[in-house]
């Protein structure tokens, strides 16, 4: 996730805003790490141990497996965001902005379609390694888990379908100036905002991109948690252990 971040920053001239990074760092890898842990055990044993092979076919297909969708849903955003009427002739230019105020630039519509796409991704890594197949307790168990991820998706949920609010605006998400928000006939906000480091002045979605935009992020939770179930825990890694199954050490004794 973090290499598709550079690669969008550096190709765009752009950022994540700075509370954003902290909310990522901060709340979502911390709190989905230290619950994740909170798993039980299974109530019997299963019958084979778990994979030991960090470079086996396992964990290499569920690692690259989850890499590889993560990277196309955030590619192909970028090519939904270009075909939208209200996206073009806005684009960023870094010309056109203060590269010295690198906590601003974060104030325009790529990296808002960035942020909201590549916040879902972290939040869902964490619920799709729960899933605890023969060795752990059922998914559904780890109610801490669970609990801190329905917040997580709720919060930033809100970010992006809610219209132009104090949350938002702290983030520099769905916000813009106060005279750029009374143009787009939102009202004047009652809370500062600091002025933003772009000519169009503000980075509104509009509401019904919003909602194509928040399916499209679910869409993608959905397609990793698939490939988690059917694929790497499921029907096919049944048929491919007997198709083709490992060769295991043999110990003399």
């Amino acid at each position: 996730m973090s290499g598709m971040l550079k690669m969008a920053s550096f190709y765009f001239s752009i950022s994540l805003t700075e509370n954003l990074w902290m909310l990522i760092d901060g709340a979502i890898a911390t709190g989905m790490m230290l619950t994740i842990s909170l798993s039980g055990p299974a109530e019997r044993l299963a019958p084979s141990r778990p994979t030991s092979r960090i470079l086996g076919p396992q964990m290499l297909a569920s690692v690259g497996g989850i890499v590889l969708m993560n990277w196309l849903f955030s590619a192909m955003s970028y090519v939904w965001l270009f075909r939208q009427d209200w996206f073009r002739c806005n684009e960023h230019s870094a010309a056109e902005s203060e590269a010295t105020k690198w906590w601003l630039q974060g104030d325009n519509y790529e990296s808002s379609i960035m942020s909201f796409v590549s916040t879902f991704q972290f939040i869902n890594n964490g619920f799709v390694v729960n899933y605890g197949y023969l060795h752990r307790a059922k998914w559904y168990k780890n109610y801490a888990l669970l609990t801190v991820w329905a917040f997580l998706m709720a919060f930033v949920s809100y970010m992006l379908l809610a219209d132009p609010n104090q949350v938002g605006c702290a983030f520099r998400l769905n916000c813009g100036t106060s005279s750029a928000l009374e143009g787009l006939g939102y009202g004047t906000p009652t809370w500062k905002i600091e002025p933003y480091n772009s000519p169009l002045g503000h980075n509104v979605i509009p509401q019904a991109s919003r909602y194509k935009l928040w399916g499209y992020c679910l869409g993608n939770m959905a397609a990793t948690n698939l490939w988690q179930i059917f694929v790497i825990n499921g029907p096919v890694r049944r048929l491919l252990q007997k198709k083709k199954p490992l060769r295991r050490l043999k110990v003399k004794l």
